[in-house]
This record gives C-alpha cells, sequence and structure tokens, in this order.
C-alpha cells in the first residue's frame, strides 16, 4: 500500500501506476463502476454522470469542464493536470483523492463529503464555490483561493497552511481551519473587509 503525504494528511494511493493500467475511452452509464483504469482526454467534458463509483484509478491531463457529477464516490483516486472549469459536482463522496495541479476555476462543488483524506495540490480555485460541504479531512497546499466562496460549509480541521487568503469571500467562513502564523494579518484583513471595520487613528 502506497501512501503520499500532504503535509499532515496521509493520502493511500491507487496502487498500480499509470502505465500499468487500460485507459477507459467512454461515459460510464447511471450506477456503473469504475475501477482500475486511467482516463485521459475529454471524453468526458459535458458529460452528465450520475450515481457512478470510481476506485483506485488516475485522471491524468482530462478535459472534465462543465461535467456534471451527481451522488458519486471516489476512492484511492488521483487527478493530475486535469481542467475541471465550470464542473458541478453534487453529493459526491472523497475518499484517499488527489487533485494536483487542476483547475476548478468558477466549478461548483455542492454537498461535497470528505470521507477520509482529500488534499488538493497546487490547484487553482478561482471564483470556485463550495456550497454545504462536509470537509473534516482535507488539506490545501500551495492553492490559489482568489474568489473562493464558501457557503454553509463545515471546514473544521480544513488544512489551510501554504496558501494565500486574499481574496477569500469570507473570513467567518473559515470557522475551525488550521493556519500559520504567517496567515493571520491576511485573515484579519478578511475581517475587517467583512465586518466592515474601519480602523482609524487614537483620537487625540
Amino acid at each position: 500500500m502506497q501512501i503520499r503525504a500532504v503535509r499532515d494528511l496521509k493520502v493511500v494511493l491507487p496502487g498500480d501506476e499509470p502505465d500499468d493500467l487500460p485507459r477507459w475511452g467512454r461515459i460510464p452509464g447511471d450506477g456503473e463502476a469504475v475501477t482500475e483504469v486511467v482516463i485521459t482526454g475529454d471524453i468526458w467534458s459535458h458529460a452528465t454522470l450520475e450515481n457512478i463509483s470510481m476506485t483506485r484509478s488516475w485522471l491524468t491531463d482530462a478535459d472534465l469542464s462543465a461535467m456534471s457529477l451527481t451522488a458519486a464516490r471516489l476512492d484511492r483516486c488521483v487527478l493530475t493536470g486535469c481542467s475541471l472549469v465550470g464542473a458541478h459536482l453534487d453529493t459526491v463522496s472523497l475518499k484517499d483523492v488527489i487533485f494536483e495541479n487542476c483547475r476548478l476555476d468558477y466549478a461548483t462543488l455542492s454537498r461535497l463529503k470528505a470521507a477520509g483524506p482529500v488534499a488538493f495540490i497546487g490547484c487553482s480555485l478561482t471564483e470556485t464555490t463550495l456550497s454545504s460541504c462536509t470537509l473534516p479531512t482535507m488539506t490545501f497546499d500551495n492553492c490559489k483561493l482568489a474568489g473562493l466562496s464558501i457557503e454553509n460549509c463545515d471546514m473544521r480541521g480544513v488544512d489551510l497552511r501554504g496558501n494565500s487568503l486574499t481574496g477569500l469571500s469570507a473570513a467567518t467562513a473559515l470557522r475551525g481551519v488550521v493556519l500559520s502564523d504567517s496567515q493571520l494579518p491576511a485573515l484579519t484583513q478578511l475581517l475587517l473587509d467583512e465586518l466592515s471595520i474601519i480602523v482609524a487613528p487614537e483620537f487625540r
């Protein structure tokens, strides 16, 4: 069993390397299981996928833009260099999943559940929306979060160290996250902006 450490998180990898697995070249049907495959190209771009399960698989340089993924489960999967621009994920359970160097700009992630370790490494989440998500075992490392909107999410335990907080939509949405000392000035500024607090000189 291969494990990748991302900060304090330990993610179990699929097992076989991509070169040792077959390519998957079609859109799975409703309720279909996708196991031990590699997905590349744009076959899933703009696709509508419902109630699928994906296990021990790799998505490498895949174009998943504008994809709709609903009521799905991902377990021991790695996504590298993928585009999920404008994608919509709703009621998706993630366990031992890595997103690395992926673009999730303008994506909508609703009712996402981290059922186990999930890591975003070097990803872009510009203008992405997280809505009603439960993310206790999730880590973001060196990601672009400008314009990231967090709505009604349980963020307790989410590790945001190593990311810029500039441009986030709200500070109070970060209740329970893990930050580093160097991020405190940015957090303070977020609070000042969110609460419309004016810092003025002392009256003399």
